[in-house]
Parts: C-alpha cells; sequence; structure tokens
C-alpha cells in the first residue's frame, strides 16, 4: 500500500480540510515529518490508520471520539479521504464518524481509467474492512506493527514479556487458531469425561437396579451387592448361578403346571356336558308352561284380526270423506269472497265521485303558477348581484385588518433590528479583544514546554544522584561480602592443601622417593594438626564467592552506567545555565504559565463561542432585514389591493333595488315565492294522481265481484257432488252409519303393527309346539343334578393353577432378568474401557497442545517461537550495521516466573561475550533493536505471506535517543529501503535527520490553535 493523496477535514488539530499531495515527493521516496509538539504529525499517520481501519494508529488513539478537533464548527463533520495505490491499482476510500448523534458513513472505490467502480457490493463496515485486509494483506494489528510504527508502541515488541508478545504474535501471525484447537480439545475431553462418567454411573445403577428386579434371596449375588466392594467378574459369576436357580426353578413350577392343566381340562369337560344337559331340562319345562299361557292369549289375537279387515274397508272410504269436507270448505270462502267483492265494489264507486270534485277545483289554480314562476326569475337573477357585493364589503373588511397588522409587524421588525445591530457591535469588539488577549499563547506554550523540559532534566540529574548514592552504598557492601567471601574460600584451600600435604607425609618412607619433588631424603615432615573439610563444602563456598562476585559486578556496572548517564544529563543542565537549586523556582514559573495557557486556552473557547454567536448574529439579521423588505413590499400591495376593492364596491351599489338592502333579503323573498309555487303545484299532481288510482280501482273490482260470483256456483255443484259419493260408498261397505265407520278407523302404523304382532304369536306358538315334542323324546328317562358341590371344586382347582402359572411366568421372567443384567454389565464394561481409553488419549494431547508438559510451552507458543525466531535472524542483518556487529538479538527461552515462557528476546554482546536482557540497552540501542526487529517482521510477513507487499513504512519519534554514528546508519538502513521502491516517512525533531533528508512534510501550528501542512523539497 503506498499513499497518494490524504485530505482530512475537521480532524485533530485540522480545523477545516487539508489535503497532503504525496505525490509531490516525485522520486524522493523518503521524507521527514517536522513541526512543533502537538502540531498533528502524529495525526496524519492516524488519519491514513482511520480511513483504511476505521480507528487511529496507537492504542490510545484508536477510539474515533479522539479525532475530532476541537476548532471546527460545530456543523462541520469530520471525515478522512485517502487515495492509495496498491499493485499498480488505484483506490479511494472515504470515512466520515458520527458526532452529535449523526451516524458513520464510508464509501470505497477502484479507479480504473479515471472512473470510479464500487470496490465492495455495498458500503457495510464488514465488507469495507474485509476488503482493505484483502487488498493490503494485513490486518490493523500487523499494520501497525510493520507499516505504520507508534510513538512509543513499536518497541513493545522488543522489551515486552512472552505473554504480552503472545498476543502481538497472534494478532500479526493469527495464531490464534492454536488457541481455538485447545478450546477444541477443552470440550473433547469434557465431552470424553462426560460419556466415562456415565458409563460407570449406567454400571453401577445396572447393578444397584437387581435388587428391584430380582428377589433378594440368601446366595452369593445379594451378600456381593450388599457388601462394601463389589467386583464386576464377581457379580456375573454370581449372575450366573442365580439364574441358573431359577432356570431351575421354572422347570419344577412348569411341570406341576402342566400336570394340573390336564386334570383341570378333563373336569371341565365331564362339568360342562352335566350343565348342559340341566339346562336343557329347565328350558323344556319352561316352554310347556310358555305354550300353556300362549293358548289363553288365542282368542285375543282372532278378535284383532276382525278389527284390521275393517279398518281397511274404513280407510278405502277416507279419500271420499276427505275430498266432501274439502268441497264444504271452498263453498264457505267463495261466499265469503263474494260478500267482500260487493262490498270493494260499492267503496271504489265513492272514492271515484271524491276524486273528480277535487281534480276540477284544483284545475281552477293552475294559473297562478305561472304568476310564482315569473317573480322567482326576477329574484334569482337579482341574488348574484347582491352576493357579489356582500363579497367585496368583505374584502374590503379584510383588507382593512391586513393592513392594520402588516403595519405594526413592519415597525417591530425595525425595532429588532436596531436592537441586534447594537449587539453585533459589542460582539465584534468584545472578539477583537478575545483576539488579543490569545495572541502570545504560541510564545507562552513555548515557554512552558521549556521550563517543562528543564523541570524534566533537573530531576532526571536529582534522581539519577541519589541512585548513584544508593548504587555506591551497595557497591561497598557486595565489594566487602565478595573479599569476605574470597578469603573464606583461600582459608579453605589452604587447609585443603595442609590436609593433603600431611597425608602425603605420613606415607613417607626413608630411601623412598616422594611422590611430590622425588627426593629420597626427608629431613623435614609436616607435622601440622589437620581439620576435616568437606569437598561438597568447599564446593558451596566457592559458589558463593563467585555469586557474590557477580552481584559485586553487576551493581558495579550499573554505577557505570548511572555515573555516565548522570555526567551526561549534568553537562546537558550546565549546557542550558540551569542549577538542580532552581527546581523550585521553575516550577512555580511553570505553574504561572500553565494557569496562564489555562485561560488562554478558556479564550480560546470563548472566542470561538463569540464568534459562533456573531455569525448566528449575522444570520439573524440577514434573515430580519429580507423580512423588513418583504413586509414594506407586503404593505403597498395591500394598500392597492384595498383601493381597488373599495372602487368596485362603490360601483356595485348603485345596482341595488330600494326595497331590497341585503342579499339575505333578496334569498328570503325567492325561498317565499319558490314554496309557494311547489306548494300548489304538488297539490295539483296529487288531485290528478288521486283521480286516476279511484278509476283504476273502480274497474278493478268490478271484475274481482263477476270473478267471485261465478267461483260461487262453481264451488255449489261441487260440494253437492262429493256429498252424494261419500254416502254411497258408506252404503256399499254395509256401514250401519257415519259413527261407525269413524269407529273402523285405524292408523296406517297401527294396522302394521297389529298384524305384526298376530304374526309374532302365532309363530312363537308354533316354534314352541315343535321344541317341546323333539325334547320330549331326547330327555326321556334324563333328570338334573345339583352342580354347586362340582363348581366349588373346579374353582379351588383354577386358583392352583393360575397361582402356578404366575409363579412359573415369574420364574421365567428373572432367568430373562438375570440374562439381560448380564448383556448389560457386558455391554457397559466394554464402553467403560473404551470411554476411558479415549479420554487418556484426549487428555495428553489436550495437556500436551496447552502447555502442560514437560518444557511448559503451548502449541500456539511453540509455533510463535518458530516465528520469532525468523524475525530475530531478520532482524540480526540490520542490527550488525546499525550496532557495528556489537549486538545480536537472540531468542530464547528463558524462564519468566511460573508463566509460560518462550518469547523471551536477549542481546548477545560481542564486546563482552554474554547474553543478557534486552531491556538493559541504552535508550539509543532500544531504538536501533526495535527499529531492526520492526524491519525483521516486515521481511517475515512478507515471505509468510506471499501477497503482501510493503511499499511504505512510517515511524514516529524515538531518533532523538541515537548519537551521531548510530543516526547515520539509522538513516543509511532507511535510504536503503527507500531504493527497493518503498515510501519511508519518519516524524523527528532531530536537525541531523531533517537537513538527510530530501523532503520535508512540514507541519505548522498557527496562533489559533490548529494546524496545516506544507511538503517542502529541496
Amino acid at each position: 500500500m503506498k499513499p497518494l493523496k490524504l485530505s482530512m477535514s475537521a480532524f485533530g488539530p485540522y480545523k477545516e480540510k487539508e489535503v497532503i499531495d504525496f505525490t509531490k515527493l516525485h522520486e524522493h521516496g523518503i521524507f521527514v515529518v517536522s513541526g512543533s509538539t502537538g502540531a498533528g504529525k502524529t495525526t496524519i499517520f492516524d488519519a491514513i490508520t482511520f480511513a483504511l481501519y476505521d480507528a487511529g494508529s496507537g492504542e490510545d488513539r484508536e477510539k474515533s471520539l479522539f479525532l475530532r478537533s476541537d476548532f471546527a464548527e460545530q456543523t462541520m463533520d469530520t471525515e478522512v479521504e485517502l487515495i492509495f495505490e496498491v499493485r499498480s491499482r488505484i483506490y479511494r476510500i472515504w470515512r466520515k464518524f458520527g458526532h452529535d448523534g449523526a451516524s458513520a458513513k464510508r464509501v470505497f472505490y477502484d479507479i480504473t481509467d479515471g472512473k470510479e467502480v464500487p470496490a465492495v457490493e455495498k458500503f457495510q463496515v464488514k465488507l469495507v474492512q474485509s476488503k482493505i485486509e484483502e487488498l493490503i494483506g494485513l490486518t490493523q494489528s500487523q499494520f501497525n506493527q510493520i507499516v505504520m510504527l507508534p510513538q512509543g508502541e513499536f518497541q513493545k515488541l522488543l522489551t515486552s514479556e512472552s505473554k504480552h508478545k503472545e498476543e502481538i504474535f497472534r494478532k500479526i501471525f493469527k495464531t490464534e487458531r492454536f488457541t481455538k484447537m485447545v478450546e477444541l480439545l477443552k470440550d473433547k475431553k469434557k465431552l470424553a469425561e462426560n460419556m466415562y462418567d456415565q458409563a460407570k454411573m449406567q454400571q453401577d445403577q445396572t447393578i444397584y437396579e437387581i435388587k428391584n428386579r430380582l428377589p433378594e434371596r440368601e446366595s452369593e449375588l445379594f451378600a456381593m451387592i450388599n457388601g462394601d466392594a463389589i467386583n464386576m467378574y464377581q457379580v456375573e459369576s454370581a449372575l450366573a448361578v442365580e439364574e441358573q436357580h431359577y432356570v431351575s426353578l421354572s422347570a419344577e413350577l412348569n411341570s406341576r403346571y402342566e400336570a394340573l392343566k390336564n386334570d383341570l381340562k378333563q373336569q371341565n369337560e365331564l362339568y360342562g356336558e352335566q350343565k348342559i344337559l340341566n339346562d336343557r331340562i329347565e328350558k323344556f319345562k319352561q316352554r310347556q308352561i310358555q305354550l300353556a299361557q300362549l293358548k289363553q292369549q288365542e282368542a285375543h289375537f282372532e278378535e284383532q284380526a276382525k278389527q284390521i279387515e275393517l279398518a281397511v274397508k274404513a280407510s278405502q272410504i277416507m279419500p271420499l270423506e276427505r275430498d266432501y269436507e274439502r268441497a264444504k270448505t271452498q263453498l264457505t270462502t267463495a261466499k265469503e269472497l263474494l260478500m267482500r267483492a260487493t262490498t270493494d265494489q260499492t267503496n271504489a264507486g265513492e272514492l271515484l265521485l271524491h276524486a273528480s270534485k277535487s281534480y276540477e277545483a284544483q284545475q281552477q289554480q293552475q294559473p297562478l303558477l305561472a304568476t310564482y314562476a315569473k317573480t322567482i326569475s326576477q329574484l334569482e337573477q337579482l341574488l348574484p348581484i347582491y352576493r357579489s357585493i356582500d363579497e367585496i364589503k368583505l374584502a374590503v373588511s379584510n383588507l382593512e385588518g391586513d393592513k392594520r397588522k402588516v403595519e405594526k409587524l413592519f415597525n417591530e421588525l425595525t425595532a429588532e433590528q436596531q436592537i441586534l445591530l447594537e449587539r453585533k457591535t459589542h460582539q465584534q469588539v468584545l472578539i477583537k479583544q478575545l483576539e488579543d488577549d490569545i495572541v502570545p499563547y504560541q510564545k507562552t506554550f513555548e515557554e512552558h514546554v521549556q521550563y517543562v523540559q528543564k523541570i524534566h532534566n533537573i530531576k532526571e540529574v536529582i534522581q539519577l544522584t541519589n541512585s548513584v548514592q544508593t548504587l555506591q552504598d551497595d557497591v561497598s557492601q557486595k565489594q566487602q561480602v565478595a573479599n569476605t567471601a574470597q578469603q573464606r574460600v583461600k582459608q579453605v584451600e589452604q587447609q585443603i592443601r595442609h590436609n593433603q600435604a600431611a597425608f602425603i607425609a605420613s606415607a613417607l618412607i626413608a630411601g623412598e622417593a616422594c611422590p611430590v619433588c622425588g627426593s629420597v631424603d626427608h629431613p623435614v615432615v609436616h607435622n601440622q594438626q589437620t581439620a576435616t573439610v568437606e569437598e561438597h563444602v568447599a564446593d558451596e563456598l566457592r559458589k558463593n564467592a563467585d555469586i557474590a562476585m557477580q552481584q559485586y559486578y553487576e551493581v558495579k556496572s550499573k554505577l557505570d552506567m548511572e555515573l555516565g548517564n548522570l555526567q551526561l544529563k549534568q553537562t546537558h543542565l550546565d549546557e542550558q545555565q540551569v542549577t538542580t537549586d532552581a527546581l523550585l523556582q521553575y516550577e512555580q514559573t511553570t505553574s504561572e504559565l500553565a494557569q496562564a495557557l489555562q485561560k488562554m486556552k478558556q479564550q480560546q473557547a470563548q472566542l470561538v463561542t463569540e464568534k459562533q454567536m456573531n455569525e448566528e448574529l449575522m444570520t439573524k439579521l440577514d434573515a430580519l432585514q429580507t423580512r423588513i423588505e418583504k413586509g414594506r413590499t407586503y404593505v403597498t400591495n395591500v394598500n392597492t389591493q384595498l383601493a381597488q376593492e373599495q372602487g368596485k364596491l362603490e360601483q356595485s351599489e348603485k345596482s341595488m333595488l330600494p326595497q331590497f338592502t341585503t342579499v339575505q333579503q333578496v334569498d328570503a323573498a325567492l325561498q317565499e315565492e319558490q314554496l309557494k309555487y311547489e306548494s300548489l303545484k304538488g297539490e295539483i299532481d296529487r288531485a290528478t294522481q288521486h283521480l286516476q288510482q279511484a278509476q283504476l280501482n273502480e274497474k278493478t273490482c268490478a271484475v274481482n265481484f263477476e270473478h267471485a260470483k261465478q267461483r260461487e256456483m262453481d264451488q255449489l255443484q261441487e260440494e253437492s257432488k262429493a256429498k252424494s259419493d261419500y254416502l254411497l260408498a258408506l252404503e256399499n261397505a254395509n256401514f250401519i252409519d257415519e259413527a261407525s265407520y269413524k269407529k273402523s278407523i285405524l292408523v296406517l302404523e297401527v294396522q302394521q303393527q297389529m298384524r305384526q304382532e298376530i304374526e309374532q304369536f302365532r309363530q312363537k306358538m308354533h316354534t314352541i309346539a315343535v321344541q317341546i315334542a323333539e325334547d320330549s323324546a331326547q330327555l326321556a328317562g334324563k333328570e338334573s343334578v345339583n352342580l354347586t358341590a362340582w363348581e366349588q371344586q373346579m374353582n379351588e382347582l383354577n386358583d392352583q393353577f393360575e397361582k402356578l402359572y404366575a409363579d412359573f411366568k415369574q420364574a421365567e421372567s428373572y432367568v430373562e432378568q438375570c440374562r439381560s443384567t448380564k448383556i448389560r454389565l457386558q455391554k457397559v464394561a466394554t464402553e467403560i474401557e473404551q470411554f476411558k481409553g479415549k479420554l487418556i488419549q484426549v487428555e495428553q494431547i489436550y495437556d500436551v497442545i496447552r502447555g502442560q508438559n514437560e518444557a511448559k510451552i503451548s502449541f500456539e507458543r511453540f509455533a510463535q517461537i518458530g516465528y520469532l525466531e525468523k524475525v530475530t535472524h531478520a532482524a540480526n542483518e540490520r542490527l550488525r550495521i546499525l550496532s557495528n556487529g556489537q549486538y545480536f538479538l537472540k531468542s530464547t527461552g528463558r524462564k519468566e516466573g511460573n508463566a509460560q515462557s518462550g518469547l523471551s528476546i536477549d542481546v548477545f554482546d560481542s564486546n563482552t561475550g554474554q547474553t543478557r536482557d534486552v531491556k538493559t540497552l541504552s535508550g539509543g540501542e532500544k531504538f536501533n533493536a526495535s527499529l531492526a526487529l520492526a524491519l525483521g517482521m516486515a521481511d517475515v510477513i512478507q515471505s509468510v505471506q506471499g501477497s503482501v507487499h510493503i511499499d511504505t513504512m512510517f515511524i514516529d519519534e524515538g531518533f532523538g535517543t541515537l548519537d551521531e554514528e548510530s543516526l547515520r546508519k539509522a538513516i543509511d538502513i532507511l535510504i536503503d529501503l527507500q531504493q527497493t521502491g518503498r515510501l519511508i516517512g519518519v516524524i523527528s525533531h532531530v536537525a541531523e535527520l531533517k537537513a538527510a533528508m530530501p523532503a520535508i512534510l512540514q507541519v505548522q501550528k498557527l496562533k489559533e490553535g490548529h494546524s496545516r501542512t506544507e511538503i517542502i523539497i529541496k
């Protein structure tokens, strides 16, 4: 990724829109960003990171809330636009984060042949973020570690503990997948534990359920279950014994059950035969009784047969009777209709006479209708004229009211304008005064920074002085301890030598060669007393002496380093002509300057507020002036319209009649004439309708009378014929009179029921007679027997049979329970072994992956160690140049307390031949090591992720800690990187660095507090 153009609006110290065109650098691919403290140099890096990743460049600058400019107008949005190049393709991304409740927005385009095409389907946060990471090949964490190196943060990788490096490497190299493996294995282990525990519980439950499945008895199985310890194999063996017991019991019960079953079968057959015979004898006796009873009812059913025969004859006469009754009813109805028709005809004649008289009277009023119509027409022509006059009067009244309102409003607006003009004059005076008051802000700010730096330097000297004094005391103490330890070692070693000499002397023999000097003469023999000295005691003393001496040298080295730093800091103070005694004076001056700055900041805030209020006041004045002009125009228009309407009113009033002064009088007269016309016309129409209706009604009644008269004659003939037919039928059916006929009538359902009863009686009597004849022959000489005792014996046998059957089935079920329990126990035992083996396997892998192993290193940490070794190897290529071959970074497994280690970085010092912690490096040495590590990180990421090509690098501060030679080498390293095609930007106050760079991005802080930028090409 290479930036081409950056635009910032209301971003950080940049009040309005600020554009930085990186293409102006031309072939100068390396430049320095220069400016005073707080001017907004780092904000440029924040803007690039915000445009790409929607966050700032450092941990304390990530939240977009802190990137909003304090100088920007409230109505101005905070926006960042970046045009950048990736692999010869150009893209434009624009972001705006909301403030005051507004929502954030973003766009992302691919620019091809000068045309913009959306780079994503929708401008959603996730889609844009994913596309950016895909194009650049780096996440935000990777970008901030190898492209955008924020102030004070890119050294974290060098000096942090292993657990912090692990978080950095996890984000950069995406090793969180290994952590997910640990979580996955943890879940698998938990699942395996649950399955193993469930299998154990199932085994215990199966053994416990034996008591519920089998009856408890004195046996090996229940003795074992009720005991304290249960052995699975013994339980299975005891279950087999229990199963055999119930197999034998089942066979015995089955034998007894079959014998009793055969005996019970024979008894049931004999009992059944005798019971059938008893039932037949009992039924034979009952049929004889039934037959006697049926013979007594025979006369009754013969009488019913005769009644049915008469009812059949009566049913044939019933239709003739119904016709006769219907004819009589219709004759009566015809007579009634004739009477009503006669009355209706008489009434219709009277109504016709009355309607004719009324019609003739209304015809005489017909001429009045024409008179009313003419008057109505004249009034209708007058009505619009009077209405128009009323409308003109209303318009004149409204215009007069509008005129009074407008004149009043115009006067009020003029007064308000005068008040606003006075406020404007007062506010402009206040703004001028505030601008004059904050003019010395920049000078005061720089003085404050200088005094703060002096105070910092003085406190450093004081702190170093105290540290040197403490170290001098510590050196003296540790030197004394080391000398004492060395003296003690010398004494012990001398005693050992004396002991060895005494031992050799005790073995010397005159005339034999000495094993030390070879002499055969021994004039003097060592005879001092020896003291026993254990070898491990001597070793322990030597070890303690070495430790004491090492501690002395370590403290002495720290003292020399602190003395050097103190001398350097003191020289710096002397050059500035600053003494430690002036600390209180400087602090007081700093406090006064801080108060002055705080007051100026408040005045700046007030100035911004006053300017906003002034702009609002100007806006109000402009709006008010516009309203005044509109009001003046409106007054003129109202006066013109009023004069026009008054002229119309005078002209219209000349056409008014003397009898009518208002439109209401004309309208009332019109309504009165219309009412008279409608009333007369209605009466004439109603008289005509009544006459027509009376004529029609009279004709209808005459026709109805003739029809009713004819119908009466027809019904008399029909009634006479129906009566003759009915009486003839009674005579032919031999009914004495109509009463005997009525008595013989039976409903058809009753007749059918009586026939069924007669048929059933005859059938039943025949069937019983036949059955009695058959049983008389078959039951001759046979008698019934009492079965009570026999039934009691059979019930006892049945009870024994059912009990034996239940016992037999229960014994069989116990056999099945024993077998199924054995199968379940065997199955559970197999599952327990399988689950146990799987659990052990998963636990071992889980412990290894999460770092519970001999090396105390997790699988993720192991993978990160590999990356760290590659990074340090690549970093040493630059560090060798930056340190003149003195320092080399080493990835070590140095322990860091009880936590996981493996990501420690030590530095090998070729001058001393020793390896030490990177934290012991000086500030400049740490910067060189961190820079080399960041460059090495970039190399490794490009090699690991082939799609990543790092075209840009920005470094924020750190060069001020380098000496002249180290600075020159660092510049050479950066120039070499730039020659490979990278764009290198460096934030620095170092004058040598500015002089060495071919281009400068100058950030200038204005007296109002906000900043602007300028690219300077040398």
